[in-house]
């Protein structure tokens, strides 16, 4: 009688499929690691993308409206006294910038603007002293809340708040405000800047990675804009020879500093044509394999000389010892469209 074969898997079988498992299982968990974090990067630099276009566009809006409800006023205000504090001045100025100090470090910007309405300055119908109400030549214009700037011949300038305004009689409106504490001659104009609360002069800077706005004028506290904002910076669009084409691009060094925009002449501000922004943002985490500095570069242009770039500017930035960001560039370059349309002839 024939005896049948036997048939199975001897040990060494089985040690061999499971040592091939084994195997398989960690070429896979390999490849959803690598999968896993080239989405993680692919997220985080999606968001570093969306985050810088936010803050980009964020500043540029308001940058874009710098001089509303000032620029139209600009003749008037030029008379009054420079002061080292953008927050307090009364000179028609639209924006300050101040330098960071170097391509590293972040510059900050002072926007100032208002909703005041399209009406010239009211002339005052006769002396008033120091704390009186005022009377007004004009039937309108004003209104409860606004802020005026009282303005004399003499170079003098005050600010007061509007609380009530009386019916006009015989073309003079009498206002009542807070106490302005010069005596103001007959010469003297009234320019208003609109609702109080609605004006504002705003500074925007970069603190702890974070895009930030502060009211410097109405004395709020700062408010972020965007997380993960490495650098920030900012430069002037320069009209040099006055023919109303922008020649130039100048950080706020030298001529023009920040104190020596405060202090300048409203001929100067006028050659002021436009703002460039700058920004350099980040990812969120960190990426072990990036050991290598990151280079960035603001403000480039095609000529292959890159020190005949006017204002280009770079730096790097070392990892640690936890790995490297990814970074993105952002740049715009907002036109000063108020000063633009009021500039002196």
């Amino acid at each position: 009688m024939r005896r049948a074969c036997a048939h199975g898997a001897s040990l060494i079988d089985v040690l061999a499929g499971l040592a091939l498992g084994l195997l398989c299982m960690v070429f896979m968990y390999q490849a959803f690691i690598a999968l896993d974090a080239a989405r993680r990067n692919a997220t985080a630099a999606a968001d570093a993308e969306s985050g810088g276009a936010f803050a980009l566009h964020a500043l540029a809006i308001h940058a874009g409206n710098a001089g509303a409800g000032v620029a139209m006023t600009a003749p008037w205000l030029d008379t009054c006294p420079a002061t080292p504090d953008a927050a307090t001045t009364l000179r028609p100025i639209p924006v300050v910038v101040t330098d960071g100090g170097a391509a590293d470090r972040p510059d900050s910007i002072v926007v100032r603007q208002s909703l005041a309405p399209f009406a010239g300055p009211a002339a005052l119908a006769n002396a008033t002293p120091a704390g009186a109400h005022l009377r007004v030549e004009g039937i309108g214009g004003f209104t409860a809340g606004d802020r005026i700037v009282a303005i004399s011949r003499t170079g003098a300038c005050a600010t007061a708040d509007i609380t009530t305004v009386v019916a006009a009689t015989a073309g003079v409106t009498e206002l009542t405000s807070s106490p302005i504490a010069v005596d103001l001659p007959a010469s003297t104009v009234l320019v208003n800047l609109g609702r109080a609360g609605e004006s504002a002069v705003t500074r925007y800077d970069v603190v702890a990675g974070n895009l930030r706005s502060t009211d410097v004028g109405n004395g709020d506290a700062p408010a972020p804009i965007a997380a993960n904002v490495v650098n920030a910076k900012f430069q002037y669009g320069i009209d040099v020879d006055g023919d109303g084409a922008l020649d130039t691009w100048t950080s706020a060094t030298g001529a023009w500093s920040a104190a020596n925009v405060l202090a300048a002449p409203r001929a100067t501000l006028a050659r002021i044509s436009a703002v460039r922004i700058g920004l350099v943002v980040r990812t969120e985490e960190r990426e072990r394999t990036r050991t290598r500095s990151e280079r960035w570069v603001l403000f480039d242009c095609e000529l292959a000389d890159k020190t005949a770039c006017p204002g280009r500017l770079e730096g790097s930035i070392a990892p640690t010892s936890a790995g490297g960001y990814r970074y993105r560039t952002f740049e715009r370059v907002v036109a000063l469209r108020n000063a633009l349309w009021n500039r002196p002839p």
